[in-house]
């Protein structure tokens, strides 16, 4: 049986953990403060289209003794990263896989470098979902898709055995080329959270009005120019596919990083527009809406700190 311990139980992390409690994986969640009281007085608690779930996996804070573990699956928000990167190592032993579903791109360099040598998984989540104000994991659609695949430090006959054990767990989906799903995830995320902030608005409102769908075709060529400067493989006419995706949402449509704004919570903005104009000034890319993106989102954690 696979012992697996999720660090960060939000929304993610306790889908993820509940799926792989059903499948008969050995799972301990790593919380702290609020959710991990929620946890140890309510239990994990799932309600989704693909099937309710309610159970008591055991929950640790870091420092408390627990492992060893197969595998250490990090759904933290991006800002949580650090605390993760400072406390994880005696939950890990060299073959420990760490399997991050973190947005972005920036948390795959820090890992390899807080950990050399160990195996590295890429993961890519795409999933509608929520906490409640009781600490239960809303599933908000039917649609979802975890997947991951081989991304470093991996040697064949640890990578197979795990793709064995993964397999046995029907939300996981492996990608041969788990790199270009990461990077086109990033360049969708960075562009729609970044132009709902920016005009506090949903997509209809943008789409429709103003420069409309040709504003988000800028956004999209800036971040996808970045990327590919960068060294990240994106596929086929991912443009067309990017728009065709804005062209087809519902109008009503926006991002978890405004909502966050707009109950004055801290943004994923250093990890997600930070780093893609650090890569952008990395690589001599003139990205001019995404720096004003960028800029707006610096004055909103400014005024969030201030106050």
């Amino acid at each position: 049986m696979m012992k697996v311990l999720v660090i960060g139980a939000g929304a993610i992390g306790g889908y993820v953990a509940a799926r792989m409690l059903e499948a008969g994986a050995d799972v301990t969640l790593l919380a702290r403060g609020k959710r991990k009281a929620q946890l140890e007085r309510d239990g994990l608690i799932i309600q989704s289209p693909s099937g309710d779930f309610a159970g008591r996996p055991p929950v640790i804070a870091w420092g408390e003794p627990a492992g060893p573990f197969d595998m250490a699956i990090i759904a933290t928000k991006a800002y949580g990263l650090d605390e993760a990167l400072a406390h994880m190592a005696p939950y890990l032993t060299t073959s420990t896989a760490i399997l991050p579903y973190l947005n972005g791109m920036r948390h795959m360099e820090k890992l390899a470098e807080a950990f050399p040598g160990q195996p590295l998984l890429g993961g890519v989540a795409r999933i509608e979902i929520t906490l409640d104000g009781d600490g239960r994991v809303q599933h908000l659609t039917p649609f979802e898709s975890f997947t991951y695949g081989r991304f470093r430090s991996f040697d064949d006959a640890h990578y197979s055995e795990l793709r064995i054990q993964l397999s046995e767990i029907q939300l996981f989906t492996e990608k041969e080329d788990i790199e270009t799903d990461m990077w086109e995830k990033y360049a969708y995320i960075n562009v729609l959270s970044g132009l709902t902030t920016l005009f506090q608005a949903p997509v209809g409102d943008i789409r429709d009005a103003g420069a409309g769908l040709d504003t988000f075709r800028r956004a999209f060529a800036e971040t996808n120019a970045v990327i590919s400067a960068a060294g990240g493989h994106l596929g086929h006419a991912l443009l067309d596919k990017q728009l065709r995706i804005v062209s087809n949402m519902s109008p009503g449509s926006t991002s978890s990083m405004l909502r966050d704004m707009q109950n004055g919570l801290p943004t994923e903005s250093a990890h997600l527009q930070g780093y893609m104009i650090e890569l952008a000034h990395r690589h001599g890319c003139e990205v001019p809406l995404l720096e004003i993106i960028l800029q707006r989102l610096d004055i909103y954690e400014r005024d969030r700190v201030r106050s």
